[in-house]
């Protein structure tokens, strides 16, 4: 159990995957949005229930670590979180392949930014816990583009998958620049943050023993299977940790 109280507020900070269509306005049925960091909101409510911590979501589809760094002191330090949860870089890697960048420009500039989104809260923040998760990035063959292999039966047959139209080029780039952000992640959490949660090597094993779709249903987005999984392996890293 994550121990959490009347002062503490948990900020997950991330592109798509943590906004998870989360509401913009005070209607508490969706202002978290759906993914893992509404499980460990959930769950870390329900626990702490008797102390109110508060729990905030500041994802935004499409970000890149330079697009969260823009917004960082309203976003983040503004709202001055005890404890912050980043998970951010697969579009890092795509803005690199649009923007004609090589994988050692994405690397470089994905570090510098996620150091500078630590220091930032160090300085204003000096007591914030900060918990940094580890991008991934599974590309799909284009020879099924149907949702057979998802958790869900399909029911909106007119929307299509949203790779589908994603290049051989876009896909190999994005893979090679996942495996350099991914490391430098773990470079940057272990000289900075509080705890690193690997999650490629676990989607990895899992996807192995069942279909990627499954747990990766357009190769960037996790499906609910994958959202667990994050959330179980953030769990299982911040107790391990022992910050709480």
């Amino acid at each position: 159990m994550m121990y959490l109280n009347g002062n503490d507020i948990v900020l997950f900070s991330g592109d798509s995957i943590t906004d998870g269509n989360r509401g913009r306005k005070m209607d508490c049925n969706h202002i978290m949005g759906h993914g893992y960091q509404f499980i460990l909101a959930a769950k870390a409510a329900y626990e702490n229930s008797e102390r109110r911590p508060r729990f905030i979501n500041k994802g935004y589809s499409g970000a890149t670590t330079a697009k969260l760094l823009e917004t960082w002191q309203e976003d983040v330090i503004d709202n001055a979180p005890t404890v912050l949860s980043i998970l951010v870089g697969t579009n890092d890697g795509l803005f690199g392949f649009l923007n004609g960048l090589s994988l050692k420009e994405v690397e470089e500039t994905y570090e510098k930014n996620l150091i500078k989104m630590i220091e930032l809260t160090r300085n204003a923040l000096p007591q914030t816990k900060i918990i940094v998760c580890e991008p991934f990035y599974f590309p799909l063959s284009k020879d099924d583009l149907s949702y057979r292999y998802t958790p869900h039966v399909e029911c909106e047959v007119d929307y299509g998958r949203p790779d589908r139209d994603e290049t051989q080029e876009a896909m190999d780039y994005k893979s090679a620049a996942i495996q350099l952000t991914r490391a430098a992640a773990k470079r940057v959490a272990e000289s900075s943050a509080d705890v690193f949660v690997p999650l490629y090597d676990k989607f990895s094993e899992k996807i192995a023993g069942s279909k990627t779709e499954y747990f990766m249903w357009d190769g960037t987005h996790p499906s609910i299977a994958g959202h667990m999984l994050i959330a179980e392996e953030w769990k299982k890293a911040v107790d391990k940790s022992n910050i709480f």
